[in-house]
């Protein structure tokens, strides 16, 4: 028969060991996340943050915010990220690497493009085709030049005619155009036989009157056109949505565009009305014209600085009107100091967050991004 503090023994015996399995499987638990976190760190990257291609005496690499190298490696030449890989130079070679900095597709191509909508355009034995992301050919190097793919389909040009192909590699819209740009937001700005105008995903023309030689990518549903010596906008449906009478016109993004008359610009908004009046002057550097992450540079008072949508100077006039500044990707802006030929970054308070030391620079993006450079579908 057992006594009271014998079954009170057994009871705290049969506690702590029980307490032992549970700590024990919380271990267990807790090293499994820890594993998995790391896992995915390698995977994002030693990044998992944003990062801009450098040059720096013929040496490229890739940096973060604080300005540091993310690999150790550097290459003869290096690309944007895009859709998680970026394009380098090893060797005289190209190939690509991922997040981690770990060569996934073996330098082997002559040339080599972004990903976009799953593929990239490379050079082989001089002829461009394109590759998948495991650097299997899918589309065979025929063409004398190619472009990324955008709305489903890719440019490419064939005996100084261009035309474009689906993702089969076969020719749908066929080569023609003496000139022509790849889809944005599912159309695309070509001339055939000296006849300008824009042209849907089927080859259907939707412009049915001569523009003249200037014209831009759509966005937010409209395109800047030059129709005779004046600037306006089209729609999607190729019809006028804001009259032709600016001496030149810039693309919308977020929801404003830069026009001007002779040497001043200000913005529109969709209707075509003035939002910020027409009184930045033209400059060699800081005229960004266009918005990005909220901001604009513009030239004030001979002087470089930022302002908002609602024309508010957020970042003060502080550098000087030669130095080359471009709009801000990522909380970063790229800025070559006037007078040196060194780029470096300021961040969104004006100040000199990674100074200018090196040669060339790109914007700062996030490794798995999707190409960006057209866009499809407006919203």
């Amino acid at each position: 028969m057992q006594d009271a503090s014998g079954v009170y023994t057994i009871r705290l015996s049969l506690l702590r060991r029980k307490f032992v399995k549970t700590a024990k499987l919380v271990s267990m638990v807790v090293i499994m996340m820890i594993h998995a976190m790391s896992q995915t760190n390698a995977q994002t990257g030693a990044l998992g943050e944003p990062v801009a291609v450098v040059e720096l005496d013929g040496k490229w690499g890739f940096i973060n915010s604080s300005g540091k190298y993310v690999f150790d490696q550097l290459f003869e030449g290096a690309g944007t990220f895009s859709e998680g890989l970026a394009a380098i130079k090893v060797g005289g070679k190209w190939g690509y690497i991922d997040e981690t900095g770990r060569q996934v597709i073996t330098p082997q191509f002559e040339g080599a493009g972004e990903f976009s909508e799953g593929l990239a355009n490379v050079t082989i034995a001089g002829k461009d085709g394109f590759i998948d992301h495991t650097g299997g050919v899918v589309i065979k190097a025929q063409f004398e030049h190619a472009w990324g793919f955008s709305c489903g389909l890719g440019m490419v040009e064939v005996d100084h005619k261009r035309g474009y192909i689906d993702k089969s590699g076969q020719l749908v819209i066929g080569l023609q155009f003496a000139m022509a740009m790849p889809f944005s937001e599912d159309l695309a700005y070509v001339n055939l036989n000296g006849k300008k105008g824009y042209m849907d995903t089927t080859g259907k023309m939707v412009t049915h009157f001569e523009l003249g030689e200037g014209a831009g990518f759509f966005s937010e549903g409209m395109a800047e056109v030059q129709v005779g010596k004046k600037w306006g906008y089209i729609d999607k449906t190729g019809r006028i949505a804001i009259p032709p009478k600016f001496d030149y016109a810039y693309g919308f993004s977020e929801g404003l565009a830069a026009v001007g008359r002779s040497q001043h610009y200000g913005f529109i908004d969709h209707a075509g009305e003035l939002v910020i009046g027409p009184r930045y002057s033209r400059s060699l550097g800081c005229d960004g014209l266009k918005f990005s992450e909220g901001l604009t540079v513009v030239q004030i008072d001979d002087k470089c600085g930022f302002i908002d949508r609602t024309d508010r100077v957020v970042v003060h006039a502080e550098f000087e009107p030669l130095t080359l500044i471009s709009s801000f990707s990522e909380g970063m802006a790229k800025f070559q100091m006037a007078g040196t030929s060194k780029w470096g970054y300021i961040d969104k308070t004006g100040t000199i967050a990674i100074p200018p030391r090196f040669d060339y620079v790109t914007d700062f993006s996030t490794p798995d991004k999707s190409s960006s450079l057209y866009h499809c579908h407006a919203r």
